[in-house]
């Protein structure tokens, strides 16, 4: 099957330092693994990018703030066709599988162009995020696009059911598949050693350190995370791979509660490198707040799961079935600061049986929830949907 993996967001570049973009360029490795021809599409990041597939990467138009930036988001789409048509009529995919993008109607039309089944991704309702998030000012124009996007697709995938929920909510009619998303096997297939780890990554040896993985965001929780220090020894220490619009409200946080010398911000990290940073730590954290609306399928998580390490997470959305049975794996009440220094003393007291649990939890995740399994999910639903049509 040729598959053409379109993704127009320009905040997911290739390489790029997001999990989203780390999600994409897995997704499209993982079809190529399983034996079909791939073309991705995408914005084009910084730097080299070693692929093992075929890859159309678009010059980035550049940053703008504000109105400008939802107006430059609506004229990239709007010229997104004519940009790609000859390379996609070359290539003559049989599915264009589209991670939804803001303001991104136009896949549809692409899939039409060729022929081609029309499959969506759905990591979220970005139009309602941005909205919440960032004051999305087109945002009536974001919703209907949107609506539109998903309406016209021949399958959806969501990556939870909160997710599928959402679509169906905003555009009932074509079929939903939920398929969670996939840790990268290869990237956690060997794991240094702690010693190691924590020199390259300037932690103290002594220390017990808890981590967190991602973009800064405010829907991360880490201000509760840092509350929990306060709860905690004095040599229960957290380190944070990552960078974002709340790092210096994360450091400042930290120092009206005193704990600013137990917090260690090692900045962003490229994807290669984040077996060293989890090597490093001894229990990771993944500290959402309550939030009603909560719908991610945290990539971070099941990340942590792969490498191997004790995890302890907020008891919310898809993560409470995930890590129900999972060995090395906690959930707390999302939000409590204190609950959450309750499980890190409960697992630092008992470090190296959950160390063995969380070894446990490293083959079934590596094994079950990698992204060839997740694409090999979703190929199925294709193939068993327009088996006529790619016959034909």
């Amino acid at each position: 099957m040729r598959i053409a993996v379109l993704c127009a967001d320009l905040g997911i570049r290739v390489p790029g330092p997001k999990g989203a973009s780390v999600h994409l360029q897995a997704i499209a490795s993982a079809f190529a693994n399983l034996g079909h021809e791939v073309l991705l599409i995408a914005v084009a990041g910084h730097g080299a990018v070693a692929l093992d597939h075929e890859a159309l990467l678009l010059p980035h138009p550049g940053r703008t703030t504000g109105l400008r930036r939802e107006l430059r988001k609506v004229r990239f789409m709007a010229a997104l066709p004519r940009r790609i048509q000859a390379d996609l009529e070359r290539f003559g995919p049989d599915v264009v599988y589209e991670r939804l993008s803001l303001f991104g109607a136009r896949g549809r039309q692409i899939a039409d162009h060729v022929g081609a089944a029309h499959v969506v991704e759905v990591n979220a309702l970005l139009a309602r995020e941005d909205a919440r998030w960032r004051g999305l000012r087109l945002a009536s124009l974001a919703r209907r696009r949107e609506a539109a996007a998903l309406a016209r697709a021949d399958l959806r995938v969501a990556v939870s059911d909160e997710v599928a929920r959402a679509v169906d909510d905003v555009a009932p009619g074509p079929p939903v598949l939920v398929v969670p998303n996939g840790v990268d096997a290869r990237t956690f297939a060997t794991m240094p050693e702690q010693a190691a780890a924590r020199a390259a990554m300037g932690l103290d040896a002594d220390a017990i350190w808890l981590g967190f993985s991602g973009a800064l965001r405010p829907w991360h929780g880490l201000d509760r995370a840092v509350d929990a220090l306060v709860h905690l020894p004095a040599h229960v220490k957290l380190a944070i791979a990552g960078d974002g619009p709340v790092r210096r409200t994360i450091v400042d946080h930290a120092r009206e509660r005193g704990v600013a010398d137990r917090l260690r911000c090692v900045g962003h990290l490229p994807h290669h490198a984040m077996p060293t940073f989890l090597a490093a730590i001894d229990v990771a954290l993944a500290p959402y707040p309550d939030e009603p609306d909560f719908a991610f399928s945290p990539l971070k998580v099941y990340e942590y799961l792969a490498a191997g390490v004790p995890t302890i997470a907020s008891d919310i959305g898809q993560l409470h079935d995930l890590l129900a049975h999972m060995p090395g794996a906690l959930r707390v009440s999302p939000g409590d600061p204190v609950a959450l220094a309750n499980a890190v003393l409960h697992v630092v007291s008992q470090l190296e049986s959950w160390r063995t649990a969380a070894a446990m939890a490293r083959g079934t995740v590596m094994t079950d929830h990698s992204c060839e399994r997740r694409a090999a999910q979703i190929i199925d639903a294709v193939v068993g949907r327009f088996s006529h049509a790619l016959a034909a």
